[in-house]
């Protein structure tokens, strides 16, 4: 049997790594194939990591250690 997920129309980050921490986690190969990034996504995602970073929407190094010793 074979599945077969449009990453590429996966838009938000972090669906994107859960599943692929899923997939993993739970054993089940996969095979990626990555499409090159056009450079008008490239500045959409430039756009959109500005946007989340003027709305306070990030996550400090500091934090992120402590968070991730808790793991």
């Amino acid at each position: 049997m074979e599945l077969i997920i449009d990453f590429d129309n996966i838009n938000d980050p972090g669906k994107k790594e859960w599943l692929l921490h899923t997939l993993k986690l739970m054993g089940i190969g996969f095979h990626a194939i990555e499409k090159p990034q056009t450079a008008e996504q490239y500045n959409e995602d430039l756009e959109a990591g500005n946007a989340e970073i003027e709305r306070g929407d990030f996550t400090t190094a500091e934090n992120l250690k402590s968070e991730a010793s808790k793991w």
